[in-house]
């Protein structure tokens, strides 16, 4: 096994590492880099910079939509290719949409029902740059302010969003409702990725994409799209929605915070959140690239 850069520990998957240098780094947002702000740490901040300063390529891999995370792009000057919609769209720098995989209007309708005279649950459906909302409710008020972006309106039928659906994200308050949620998904032949944000501790997020896609294969196809391969991917990531995406790249950093779930599918694992071990583990990227592992 190569040598674990410094700051870093062994993670659950560390003898499977080969440490080549990464061409293109992708990276979650929620519990990763941001926390409740639209711009993570200055230490964070700075890493980042040094990173694309260093001849990296370097995009966001998180389930938000891109415009809920354009001031960090802008800010850290990330020049993508960009994994939205937890791998339901990749987005280029100037926003346009390299690829996406819509859901079908029989799939949207189906996830619309569920939220339905439930009220531990509240379903939105996202186009690429938009989206709307199953019914008005005061708790999804926290979401609107976590993504800086709000809904275009309510939405009973998937005409009502204007454009093709490329995820669902069903707000769960219980975790029967997650649970509802996520066999949902696996009846419709879709793709679920719980998630949770450190910002909005009581609900659980569970992203839900075309059966062909998720975080990972969102990865994947931005990585082709400039001609990476695998093993020169790196991502750091810290949620359960992240676990495709750490099984599919070359190195795989968990946070420090994250489940015991997700730091055994890690190659390597960083500091915690409040340690700012995004940072360490973007110098420890950066180290990687220059063979001084």
């Amino acid at each position: 096994m190569p040598d674990v850069p410094e700051g870093l520990l062994p993670g659950g998957r560390a003898r499977a590492w080969t440490a080549a240098p990464p061409a293109y780094v992708a990276l979650d947002a929620d519990g990763t880099l941001l926390a409740g702000t639209p711009l993570p740490s200055p230490r964070v901040l700075a890493a980042l910079r040094d990173l694309v300063a260093d001849g990296a390529v370097v995009g966001v891999a998180t389930g938000r939509l891109t415009p809920a995370v354009a001031p960090l792009i802008a800010a850290a000057g990330l020049p993508g290719p960009h994994v939205a919609h937890n791998g339901g769209a990749v987005v280029a720098a100037d926003g346009t949409v390299l690829t996406a995989w819509a859901l079908t209007d029989d799939e949207v309708t189906a996830l619309l029902a569920l939220g339905r005279g439930r009220d531990d649950l509240l379903v939105e459906i996202y186009a690429a740059d938009a989206y709307r909302v199953g019914r008005v409710d005061d708790r999804s008020r926290l979401h609107t302010t976590l993504l800086g972006v709000a809904p275009a309106g309510t939405i009973a039928a998937p005409s009502d969003l204007g454009a093709p659906a490329v995820k669902a994200v069903v707000l769960a308050f219980s975790s029967a409702a997650e649970r509802d949620a996520v066999a949902l998904a696996h009846e419709l032949g879709l793709a679920p990725g719980p998630a949770s944000a450190p910002s909005v501790p009581d609900v659980r997020f569970v992203n839900i994409t075309h059966g062909a896609t998720d975080k990972g294969g969102g990865i994947a196809a931005a990585a082709a799209a400039i001609d990476v391969p695998a093993e020169r991917i790196a991502f750091v990531g810290d949620e359960t929605n992240d676990l495709p995406a750490m099984a599919r790249v070359g190195t795989a950093i968990a946070m420090g915070d994250a489940s015991e779930e997700v730091r055994a599918a890690a190659h390597l694992v960083a500091p915690t959140f409040a340690e700012d071990g995004a940072a360490t583990a973007l110098d420890a990227i950066r180290t990687l690239r220059r063979g001084a592992a």
